[in-house]
């Protein structure tokens, strides 16, 4: 390479896939980090690629290939794992630089069959290659070392840093209020819950999440809504404001995750510092971020699994009022946006 390529390699140059005010867990995770380094003038470079990530088209690659042949040799490149993963014909191109790998999950189990299969190969074969690992939590640093055999002084857990939103008084309502929140994703597992809602009494559901990443079970999921008239019961918000996420928080009964896995649980915390009670599909990433006072759990999803739960919570104040006395003193401290993108940089310097 020319030595003018040799010029300033202190610069991070970080990569992520898609609108970075995209609300989900892992793009306000990115979204602090970048804020931060603008904030404090650091040699901090962020690129969006394309949202085609993790299934980047050739031109998308290309794209990318030219993007690195224009940065200077033993620069850091940081990159969330949608776009890394993806990166096998790159990987020669990365031979020049430090690379730091954003995980916030593998993502072969986000999958099924072959599909799975195909990020498992990939990842076994990408993830040889970074000098350091962030992950969000304990859970996922155990998983690359069980299954990928990682060094663990190459990991470095960073958990998200939760925003402290203004709460607002809680109005009476005849009807209980659930809340839920996450991209409308296979993963998320919105069917199940609509499933089980059918088994539920005088209560809503409010959905908080991105219709736009999987259009195909978007539309599965609005699709069972309307089949079974439940279009009174539920409403989906994407892209909310601060303001209108504060409110959907403090007017909730109860916070709901039927989720499969989740890499660290945002919107989850979120509901431990608005003290609302939780009901959520038991994952050891959820036990590690959430602890039990508060939380209700259940490991499975057969039918009227968490109806059941639900009601019986519900129809039973005794019950409620225990489980909203508990969530009271779950004491689980999380850390600032702030904080967490200070100690995240500190990582990447040190890569």
């Amino acid at each position: 390479m020319s030595k003018k390529y040799l010029k300033n390699p202190k610069i991070i140059y970080f990569f992520y896939p898609g609108n970075i005010n995209t609300k989900t867990g892992g793009y306000i995770y990115e979204k602090n980090i970048i804020e931060y380094a603008k904030s404090k003038k650091l040699s901090f470079k962020s690129k969006e690629l394309s949202s085609n990530y993790p299934f980047p088209l050739k031109k998308d690659l290309d794209q990318l290939k030219q993007i690195l042949l224009g940065i200077p040799v033993g620069s850091t490149l940081l990159f969330d794992g949608l776009i890394f993963e993806c990166l096998k014909i790159l990987k020669k191109y990365l031979s020049n630089f430090k690379i730091v790998a954003l995980i916030h999950h593998p993502l072969y189990l986000e999958f099924n069959g072959k599909m799975g299969l195909r990020f498992l190969s990939l990842e076994k074969e990408m993830f040889k290659i970074p000098n350091k690992f962030i992950v969000t939590s304990k859970e996922t640093k155990r998983l690359l070392l069980k299954k990928f055999g990682i060094n663990k002084g190459l990991i470095s857990i960073i958990e998200p840093g939760i925003e402290r939103l203004i709460k607002t008084k809680k109005k009476f309502n005849q009807k209980h209020n659930l809340l839920t929140c996450g991209s409308i994703i296979e993963r998320k597992n919105y069917l199940y819950l609509l499933s089980e809602l059918m088994f539920m009494d005088n209560l809503t559901l409010n959905i908080i999440g991105d219709t736009s990443r999987d259009n195909y079970y978007y539309k599965k999921v609005i699709s069972f809504i309307k089949k079974n008239k439940i279009e009174n019961r539920v409403k989906i918000h994407s892209n909310v404001s601060k303001t209108k996420l504060s409110n959907l928080y403090s007017q909730c009964d109860l916070y709901i995750s039927v989720s499969k896995y989740e890499g660290f649980g945002m919107s989850l915390a979120n509901a431990i510092i608005f003290k609302k009670p939780i009901i959520t599909y038991k994952t050891t990433t959820l036990r590690n971020t959430l602890g039990s006072k508060g939380v209700v759990y259940f490991n499975n999803f057969k039918k009227n699994t968490l109806a059941k739960i639900v009601n019986k919570i519900l129809l039973n104040t005794e019950d409620f009022k225990e489980l909203e006395s508990q969530i009271i003193k779950n004491n689980r401290v999380f850390l600032t946006p702030l904080n967490s993108a200070k100690l995240f940089i500190k990582e990447v310097r040190n890569a």
